[in-house]
């Protein structure tokens, strides 16, 4: 096969010069022109469409223009993500992306993957995180996290279920499991929901999931929470210590959403997305649903954002290898 070749002529370089001075130009443009499209790229009542739905209100009003929530689901995020990486990057379209489609899904997809989530996209701001949670089932002899270790290595293996494979879930248990020398064996399920109801039913150990459907079962004395994965206690199960506290001191995974576009979006229409989600954020309403759900809350600069990928891709890749976790 021949490589494609590009001959440069006068037309062309006269197309790349138009381009060139598009860009100043599109700065200088009003914005917002018309609607804020915000995609989600999960299905309609998941977490990723109640935050969008909560700060599209707030963000309009920042803008002064409405913000429509776009649901464009597929592939774990992954069809809704390159619907924005290859947006027009003029504002009007940006995401919730998340930990499983713009750190995770790199490694785990690799060449397959359409879309790079650090050069494909604008980073706007962090907005929330939240913890898993490792519980185990009533019938297995741990009522802490030394005693669960001391168990777990003599168990060879120890069941842990979660939804799906190459989820922050399963590659948590992973850590869990390579952080306390346990030999941690993954059952994935379709839903978080069948994982439960074998974790009570006796048919696994345990069940990596997230604090907010974990919490309940923990306090009707349905399961027992080990740890939790961030690096402090949560506010929804203060009594359960991180894993950290348990003795694996660069233990620190979290589950986090944040707000992109695509790339090359103008820095001063980025810096107006980030002021505007900053006060929906802070509306005393939304910040207690999303306390309530064990979120912690984190808006950041974009900078901060693109940092803060910079190291969350290679640890989570670190652990797509360890676990073995393949695509579907």
């Amino acid at each position: 096969m021949q490589p494609i070749r590009h001959p440069i002529t006068r037309r062309s370089l006269g197309a790349l010069a138009g381009a060139a001075l598009a860009r100043p130009a599109l700065a200088q443009e009003p914005w917002p022109s018309r609607p804020i499209s915000l995609v989600v790229t999960y299905a309609p009542g998941g977490s990723a469409d109640v935050l969008a739905r909560l700060i599209a209100p707030g963000m309009g009003k920042a803008l002064g223009t409405t913000v429509v929530v776009e649901n464009r689901a597929g592939g774990g995020g992954i069809v809704g993500s390159d619907y924005v990486a290859r947006a027009a990057p003029d504002g009007h379209v940006i995401q919730i992306g998340a930990v499983s489609s713009h750190a995770i899904a790199k490694q785990l997809f690799g060449a397959r993957l359409p879309y790079d989530p650090q050069r494909s996209f604008t980073p706007v701001s962090m907005i929330l995180s939240q913890p898993n949670v490792l519980l185990i089932g009533n019938h297995v002899p741990a009522r802490n996290a030394e005693e669960f270790v001391r168990w777990g290595k003599a168990q060879r293996p120890v069941l842990f279920g979660t939804a799906g494979v190459g989820s922050s879930n399963h590659l948590s248990g992973a850590m869990i499991g390579d952080a306390f020398g346990i030999r941690m064996e993954h059952v994935p399920y379709r839903s978080g929901g069948q994982a439960l109801s074998d974790l009570m039913a006796g048919n696994v150990h345990g069940v990596v999931d997230n604090i907010v459907t974990a919490a309940p079962l923990v306090k009707d004395g349905r399961a027992r929470a080990i740890g939790v994965t961030s690096a402090g206690r949560s506010g929804l199960l203060p009594d359960v210590p991180s894993f950290r506290e348990a003795g694996a001191p660069d233990f620190d995974l979290v589950s986090w959403q944040a707000l992109y576009g695509p790339a090359g979006i103008p820095a001063e229409r980025t810096a107006r997305l980030n002021v505007a989600l900053r006060e929906a954020l802070a509306d005393p309403t939304v910040r207690t649903r999303l306390t309530e759900a064990g979120a912690a809350i984190s808006p950041g600069s974009p900078e901060e954002l693109a940092r803060f990928m910079e190291a969350e891709i290679p640890k989570w890749s670190r652990l797509v290898v360890l676990s073995g976790a393949t695509p579907d």
